[in-house]
This record gives structure tokens, sequence and C-alpha cells, in this order.
């Protein structure tokens, strides 16, 4: 089974504009067990404390993940304690962050993007 790290512009995205992500990710790459670090989780729940649709996206988002398995993460940057965890356990990474996602396939770490509101693996 794959293990899927999931950043939190992944879960607001797929919040903002519904879509068949879970499906499609399980099309593209099978059974998967979602994952959350904990650095992910704060971005969240920092974002969810705020007032607006950002925030309201932010708040879904952490409902989604609190259904995944939670991780511990390091001190360092989010895109970087990401990364690392890829890297050590070999999971892919759900992004909609481009700046992520362009470092991570340049560390061959596969990407799971959105693409016209399809699930894309890159």
């Amino acid at each position: 089974m794959h293990r899927v790290i999931f950043d939190s512009s992944f879960l607001m995205a797929v919040v903002a504009k519904p879509t068949t992500w879970f499906e499609d990710i399980m099309e593209n790459v099978g059974n998967f067990e979602p994952v959350i670090l904990d650095c992910v989780r704060a971005e969240l729940e920092k974002l969810a404390a705020g007032e607006g649709r950002k925030s309201r996206d932010a708040r879904v988002g952490l409902e989604m993940a609190s259904r995944f398995k939670a991780e511990p993460s390091g001190m360092a940057r989010v895109d970087d304690e990401i990364a690392s965890a890829a890297r050590t356990t070999g999971s892919l990474v759900a992004t909609s962050d481009g700046e992520l996602a362009r470092a991570l396939r340049a560390s061959h770490i596969k990407v799971i993007s959105l693409k016209q509101g399809r699930v894309a693996v890159q």
C-alpha cells in the first residue's frame, strides 16, 4: 500500500473546488494510506483561526484530515518536513503548491497534484 502525505494546499484546494480526488488517487496509485504531518495540521489550524473563505476551507480540510494517519514532524519549514518525510518513507506527496511540487520532483519524489479538477501523478 502506498503512503500519501497531504499538504495543506491540496486539502484546501479540494475543499474550495470539490472533486473526486480520493477516487482519482485510488485509480492512479491503488490503495493508499493518507498521512498528515503535525506541522501541516498546525498550518491548517493557524489558517482556520482567521475569517473568510480561506479559513473555512482550512477548517474543512482539518476535518477531512482528522481521518488521516497523524505523524510527528520536526521544527524545520513545513515544505522541508514534507520532503524529508516523503524521502525517508518513500511516500508520495499531494500538493497544489507549485514550488513544493517542483522541489519534490527534482528530488525524485512522486507528486499528486490537481490538473483541471482531476488528480495527476507526476
